[in-house]
């Protein structure tokens, strides 16, 4: 956890970060790794566009489809690395692992970067919970990332 003061007006983001199936270790490998944390460090406030935003001018992909012929589509993307931003819905991220498992399965991703808020649903020990209780299913790394 990166703890932050606050009351001097600096505004900067706290993460918790939880590592599953090495992901910490294949973005590094990647070159990814630094620069996923810098990216979620450098928003002023938990918020879905801004957090986007920040990929952006990092050079990732925005929206990127995840299959032809739906709708479906990754937050941001870089090198077979998806990420997905969920600051709403606990449903939202079952669904978002099915649609991990097939594109992981297709060869289009080696890590899934997940991040959630810690205070509010989906909170981010809920995520992780679901991570470990699916980890029959979820056979590919992730990189559970909570933004507080």
């Amino acid at each position: 956890m990166i703890n932050v003061d606050r009351n001097r007006g600096i505004v900067m983001v706290e993460i918790e970060v939880f590592a599953y199936r090495d992901a910490d270790k294949v973005l590094e490998g990647k070159g990814l790794l630094q620069e996923v944390k810098s990216i979620l460090l450098s928003p002023s406030k938990v918020d879905h566009g801004e957090i986007q935003e920040m990929f952006r001018l990092w050079n990732w992909g925005l929206e990127r489809y995840i299959f032809r012929g739906v709708t479906w589509r990754w937050d941001a993307y870089k090198e077979k690395v998806a990420v997905s931003v969920e600051l709403s819905l606990i449903d939202a991220v079952h669904r978002d692992f099915l649609r991990a498992i097939l594109a992981h399965r297709h060869g289009d991703l080696d890590v899934l970067v997940y991040v959630t808020s810690t205070f509010k649903e989906p909170k981010f020990h809920n995520v992780r919970r679901d991570v470990e209780i699916f980890e029959e299913l979820l056979d590919f790394p992730i990189l559970l990332v909570g933004l507080t």
